[in-house]
């Protein structure tokens, strides 16, 4: 299982396409992803600081189920990146970087 960290807030439509991306990458090279960006935004408010915090929050404890953690920093590293890449650290969980999306799913 791979964990995808990249940027949600800002140009949220191209943000939520790169993660789309990755994780269709993820499916791709055989592997189950997790992307909480995706998911959470569906029902919680990114916007309203308590929300966005359980938002993270949850997703963090789906990270220690997952084997490895991809992060886009293409687009820079958002406050939540740098929290989930922390608790990546904390964890001992590898983490793959990735500075661009590879060509055939470019967004």
């Amino acid at each position: 299982m791979v964990f995808i960290c990249s940027r949600f807030a800002g140009n949220i439509v191209r943000n939520v396409e790169i993660a789309k991306a990755m994780c269709r990458l993820a499916v791709e090279s055989g592997l189950t992803p997790f992307a909480p960006h995706l998911l959470y935004t569906r029902f919680l408010d990114d916007t309203d600081p308590a929300q966005r915090e359980l938002g993270i929050s949850m997703g963090l404890r789906f990270m220690e189920a997952c084997d490895v953690v991809w992060v886009y920093i293409g687009d820079g590293i958002s406050e939540g990146m740098c929290r989930e890449m922390e608790h990546a650290r904390t964890l001992g969980k590898p983490v793959m970087i990735y500075r661009e999306v590879p060509v055939w799913l470019k967004v």
